[in-house]
């Protein structure tokens, strides 16, 4: 038995469409475009994460249902968009805070999504909380597993996403 990490707040955020983008050249104004897009077309983003090199970007974000409608007729309609997306429906954010920087939260996460078998599409980190990209189908067997590593909150948070 693991000893459980106090955890003040857990949140899940759900039913969105995650949208990855990979790109060569030149990656500065791939990002810039895509974002220019998403602005003059008001799309909200849950969630952004991202990776460049000098030659390379790859990005992934989370949208409402609506809205990742809307970015797939976005980016099939501009030549340098049209190809490069992929488009996973529905999806979960499940956060958990605060980690107060303890990588052992990283690793019980990890451990967690192991143990519950589930699609773990990405995982990143802000200031206090960690969040999991998964399935909706699979959040509320990855909530009953996270509470075997984590003292969660009877209650989820029920802010807006």
């Amino acid at each position: 038995m693991v000893d459980k990490v106090p955890m003040e707040g857990v949140k899940r955020c759900g039913e969105l469409v995650r949208v990855s983008l990979v790109h060569a050249s030149p990656p500065e104004e791939f990002l810039q475009g895509f974002l220019r897009i998403l602005t003059q077309n008001r799309i909200n983003m849950n969630l952004f994460v991202g990776n460049a090199t000098e030659k390379d970007i790859q990005f992934t974000c989370c949208v409402t249902s609506s809205d990742g409608i809307r970015v797939r007729e976005l980016t099939d309609n501009i030549t340098d968009l049209s190809g490069c997306a992929e488009f996973h429906h529905p999806v979960d954010l499940i956060s958990i805070f605060p980690h107060q920087f303890n990588l052992k939260v990283v690793g019980l996460g990890l451990m967690a999504f192991a143990r519950a078998q589930v699609p773990l599409y990405g995982i990143c980190s802000s200031l206090s909380a960690l969040t999991f990209i998964t399935d909706h189908t699979h959040s509320d067997k990855v909530l009953a597993i996270l509470e075997e590593f984590f003292d969660l909150p009877a209650e989820q948070s029920g802010a807006p996403c």
